[in-house]
């Protein structure tokens, strides 16, 4: 499991960068989200790596 946090502005990004972010569920500055350690999911935090931060986590850290 990938726990996915916003850590740098939208603002002033590529089109398909912010339609990358609202892909991945996230909205605002700080916001975390989870996903599921897929290829599809790999490929979108690849693209805009440089306004995320990352972690894996074990599903009974989730929450």
């Amino acid at each position: 499991m990938l726990k996915i946090t916003q850590v740098k502005s939208r603002i002033n990004r590529k089109k398909d960068h912010k339609a990358t972010l609202d892909a991945l569920g996230i909205s605002r500055m700080g916001q975390t989200v989870f996903h599921e350690d897929t290829p599809a999911i790999r490929g979108m935090v690849h693209k805009i790596r440089y306004m995320l931060q990352v972690d894996v986590v074990d599903i009974k850290d989730k929450g």
